[in-house]
């Protein structure tokens, strides 16, 4: 049903996909999307604020972002999310043209924001970690002021919105930076048990896909030779850090019980053999970052 309420932000338009007894699936425009929730964090949710239930949000989004389709929320992801930092007001705007870049098919069309059943309003709340329409507005309201976007701003919140000329280059740097950034950094348990993972499944898979693959204990040469690159952690047995670029977390079949409990929330490849790695990790990264730079000359 479609008039259900979100778990999380107790609003509509929501539905359950599926309810399990021990857990409900959702699909909540106001989340993001689809997530599922166990029972036991969706009584806990009760007591949270606002603030708590942005971060989370957060979370999920960033989680859909890296290939999970429906992340999982348990007790101890809510435990998680209250601790996390809030997104900067920066990152917030940059988040609100980005989805302006997304979902604006030609050129000349706008995104319309409101309190009236606005298809946009719901989704944009969530990607930009805002409280309620009023936040949301001031956020492109800042954007208007920087040149980035036009449009009709009203008092009680509701806008039309879309990229200046400025506004589409900004956008399309955005997404160049990403493309053009070669290195991917490989965080893992770097022991000679792990050498065959390296040496036949990472290393091979990133360097298929157009990247080339640094390692944690040879960063501080590669450092010197390019500094200030973007780059992609990949993290294996949960050593990777979030640092707010994508991240893709590996885990071999016989330790993914050992995970910390802060890291067993992600969505992790979880693999039997080097290729089976490489297979996935090579899968993964093409669907969720895509080829890079070097795709071209190494094929």
């Amino acid at each position: 049903m479609a008039n259900e309420k979100c778990a999380i932000w107790t609003t509509t338009p929501a539905q359950i996909l599926e309810d399990a007894g021990e857990y409900l699936v959702f699909d909540s425009p106001r989340a993001g999307g689809k997530y599922w929730i166990s029972h036991s964090a969706l009584s806990e949710m009760v007591p949270y604020n606002d603030r708590v239930r942005l971060l989370l949000t957060t979370w999920l989004c960033e989680q859909r972002r890296t290939g999970v389709d429906i992340p999982k929320v348990k007790s101890d992801v809510l435990r998680l999310a209250a601790s996390r930092q809030p997104l900067t007001v920066t990152t917030r705007m940059t988040a609100g043209l980005k989805y302006l870049g997304q979902h604006i098919v030609e050129l000349g069309d706008a995104v319309w924001m409101g309190s009236g059943g606005f298809a946009h309003t719901l989704p944009l709340l969530a990607e930009t970690e805002s409280r309620n329409l009023n936040e949301l507005s001031q956020l492109f309201r800042m954007l208007k002021e920087q040149g980035f976007v036009e449009g009709q701003f009203n008092l009680d919140g509701s806008a039309r919105v879309l990229p200046t000329a400025r506004g589409w280059q900004e956008i399309e740097e955005l997404y160049r930076s990403r493309a053009d950034a070669s290195q991917v950094f490989v965080a893992m348990w770097f022991g000679e048990q792990m050498s065959d993972a390296f040496v036949h499944g990472i290393e091979p898979a990133i360097r298929s896909t157009g990247y080339r693959a640094i390692r944690i204990d040879r960063l501080h040469v590669r450092a010197k030779e390019r500094p200030g690159t973007e780059v992609t952690f990949l993290g294996c047995r949960g050593f990777a850090q979030g640092i707010g670029i994508p991240v893709i977390w590996t885990c071999k079949n016989t330790s993914i019980d050992d995970l910390h409990f802060d890291r067993r929330q992600y969505s992790h490849l979880v693999w039997k053999s080097p290729e089976d790695l490489f297979v996935q990790l090579k899968n993964r990264i093409g669907a969720t970052i895509g080829d890079g730079p070097l795709s071209k000359s190494q094929n």
